[in-house]
């Protein structure tokens, strides 16, 4: 079996002959994070191996025809239209879907994400924060060879900067000068890093009960923070209130604005790419409002329509037992999903959503792909934790419910023994020390 991927340095993988240490360069804006830092671990010689320098792609063009839609009523807006969501109170769309990708210029592009411009939005300027591909690492658990996706290693810790850096991008463009989001907080510090990187201000609400970690990085980058006592619900109920005093205030909401998922697209994109442009046969991510899960779903759909994958791989939803939305709906044949009445507490609080925007596409991805949800204990989030953490990976909570998720699902049948199946980690472990020091 041949794949290509970028190992990590306490993966076990040997570093000896077969493997060069390179740095990879690429264009950060002043007072960003310095290129000879990244240093990566890539092995030569196979398919669809990356370079590590080259030219910024050129982004797409301004005149493409994009709007935003809602699929509930059918109205559309103009890509450059202020909104975050239907006036029918439905969710936006972006349409039409990417533009094609042609792996041979794409090898020779910086090694960052914005490799993949023609299947992003038409964007009038990038802020950028480094965001160098994550590596994709060999991992074994069981007697199954599987793989990493390390998302947490963005430049926030966070798999939220793909969404935050097209979307904030988006907003710089269109003028907007002070944004607001509700958040756990892991959206919250990546859009304000993002808009501190773009020169806006940015009031972030968010549970007062959030990490302490996540609320320190928050106002590391100037936002104005306002933590609501409560349930995760009370900051967004908050937010909506401040929405109706003050209509400068525009809301780059990571749970409705269509630019967040068109960002998250680019982590199927890269997989396949790290693979020698091969999908996997399964993708495991945690599930809260779904913006990882709806990100790979559109990113695959994207190359199974270009003709660069044969099939969609089967993606499946991990959730916390404690807060479930989405395994209730998928246990019970819903077709949407209703909002839990008095979800429990968590240690994965990323995930703690009583109920996301998306639900009804969520349960569509998951049908659509052949996949399927299952859910972790608290106790089991812990194991999961210590596992990652003795092997090298320091992740949050919320990262590790994968671990206990894939053991589910090779116990119930749902993955064979020898399915290539790839994890999303998330979020990185310091964000919630506090959580760490009590393992």
């Amino acid at each position: 079996m041949s794949s290509t991927y970028l190992p990590h340095p306490n993966s076990g993988e040997p570093l000896g002959h077969e493997t060069r240490r390179v740095v990879a360069t690429q264009t950060v804006p002043p007072g960003g994070m310095d290129p000879s830092a990244f240093t990566l671990f890539v092995r030569p010689g196979r398919p669809g191996d990356l370079v590590t320098s080259g030219p910024s792609a050129p982004s797409p063009p301004r005149d493409r025809d994009s709007l935003l839609r809602c699929p509930a009523c059918g109205t559309t807006y103009p890509l450059d239209a202020r909104v975050w969501r239907c006036r029918c109170g439905g969710a936006l769309d972006l349409d039409p879907p990417a533009g094609p990708l042609e792996p041979e210029r794409i090898r020779q592009r910086a090694h960052d994400f914005w490799r993949y411009a023609e299947a992003l939005p038409p964007l009038g300027e990038r802020v950028s924060l480094g965001e160098t591909m994550t590596p994709l690492v060999p991992w074994r658990h069981r007697r199954r060879q599987a793989w990493l996706k390390c998302d947490y290693l963005m430049p926030t810790g966070s798999y939220k900067d793909r969404g935050a850096a097209v979307l904030v991008s988006h907003l710089k463009g269109l003028g907007v000068q002070h944004a607001t989001d509700d958040s756990s907080g892991n959206a919250a510090a990546s859009l304000a890093a993002y808009a501190a990187g773009a020169g806006l201000r940015m009031t972030v609400f968010c549970p007062a009960a959030a990490s302490p970690g996540k609320l320190a990085q928050i106002r590391l980058y100037g936002a104005a923070l306002r933590p609501i006592e409560g349930p995760r619900a009370g900051s967004t109920e908050a937010l909506l209130a401040e929405l109706a005093r003050d209509p400068e205030l525009f809301y780059a909401s990571h749970l409705w604005h269509p630019l967040f998922i068109a960002g998250m697209k680019t982590l199927a994109y890269e997989i396949t790419e790290q693979r020698g442009w091969r999908v996997p046969d399964a993708v495991l991510c945690p599930v809260g409002a779904g913006s990882i899960l709806l990100g790979l779903h559109g990113g695959f759909a994207d190359l199974v329509r270009m003709g660069l994958a044969q099939h969609l791989p089967r993606l499946f939803a991990v959730q916390a037992a404690a807060v479930a939305p989405v395994a209730r709906a998928w246990r019970a044949g819903a077709a949407e999903v209703a909002p839990i009445d008095a979800p429990q507490p968590t240690l994965a609080d990323g995930i703690a959503l009583p109920g996301p925007v998306r639900g009804e596409r969520i349960l569509q991805a998951l049908r659509e792909s052949g996949g399927g949800v299952t859910t972790v204990s608290e106790d089991e989030i812990r194991a999961g934790l210590s596992r990652l953490g003795r092997q090298g990976f320091c992740v949050e909570p919320t990262s590790a419910v994968v671990v206990k998720g894939l053991e589910h699902l090779e116990d119930a049948g749902e993955l064979g023994p020898d399915e290539e199946v790839v994890l999303v980690l998330s979020g990185f472990g310091l964000k919630a020390a506090a959580v760490l020091e009590r393992l």
